[in-house]
């Protein structure tokens, strides 16, 4: 499984940026937040081909396609354009990232960032590797010495608006500042240390089963916002369910939770 999932992320990187900067035809799936593009599409066709060609009585869920129930114990987490609105906008901040779940639990996953040919890769137990070389969180203790990242999309609901603005507020108030891409880099320079933390309203399995191994294998804590470990129970509800999460530092963790629920 760790060879195949080598074999997906790279070469659906490669297809990502044979459309990078071309005309992507833009489709939208939900709010004006949520797109669709004919390199989500082709990225996600060669990784669900080459998983069922190796592993075909295994699980997949993936963004576009969905959930393909086989009643294994493994299930593969494809998410193969995270960073859509970025890509489509010609914004270089945009990957592929794929985790294995053994009884809904992640014990594999890779994270790969084609514009820069950067990969993360961890198994469970073993750590995080940025291009072969082990990374972890940051030892920084203070909030006001480190940057973080804050996500979020449009909503619906204007009392939703208010409440994500002023968590932006807060957290932009008890850290140095704001950085964000509102995608998987933000996860990737949170698991090297770069960012201090990552604070994110609205992410789907996909976007976030490999965080839920790497944070902690990278030395860090990954929960929701209301300070809940998060758990991936793909046949008990729905498969696309929303989480929030909160990730940092042992240190920074219960700090960042604390200005994500002061209001």
């Amino acid at each position: 499984m760790k060879q195949t999932i080598l074999e997906c992320v790279r070469p659906a990187g490669e297809i990502l940026l044979r459309y990078f900067g071309g005309n992507v035809n833009v489709r939208y799936k939900g709010d004006q937040s949520n797109i669709v593009t004919d390199a989500d599409l082709a990225s996600e066709r060669w990784i669900v081909g080459h998983i069922r060609d190796r592993f075909p009585d295994h699980n997949i869920i993936a963004e576009e396609t969905g959930y393909l129930r086989a009643s294994s114990a493994f299930t593969w987490v494809i998410d193969p354009l995270d960073g859509t609105s970025n890509f489509a906008a010609g914004l270089p901040w945009f990957g592929v990232q794929v985790a294995v779940l053994q009884d809904c639990v992640p014990v594999l996953a890779a994270k790969f960032l084609p514009i820069t040919d950067t990969l993360y890769l961890a198994e469970k137990g073993q750590g995080v590797y940025r291009d072969g070389t082990r990374v972890g969180v940051t030892a920084e203790t203070d909030p006001l010495n480190v940057l973080c990242a804050v996500g979020l999309d449009a909503s619906a609901s204007d009392d939703q608006s208010r409440h994500q603005a002023g968590v932006l507020g807060r957290v932009a108030s008890g850290v140095r500042n704001i950085r964000a891409t509102n995608c998987l880099l933000d996860f990737c320079y949170t698991l090297d240390g770069r960012l201090g933390g990552c604070v994110n309203f609205n992410t789907k399995i996909w976007d976030i089963a490999p965080l839920a191994l790497m944070l902690p294998e990278a030395g860090g804590r990954l929960t929701d916002m209301d300070g809940r470990e998060i758990v991936f129970r793909p046949d008990a509800e729905p498969f696309d369910r929303n989480y929030t999460v909160v990730g940092g530092s042992p240190a920074l963790h219960p700090r960042l939770l604390d200005l994500v629920r002061a209001g």
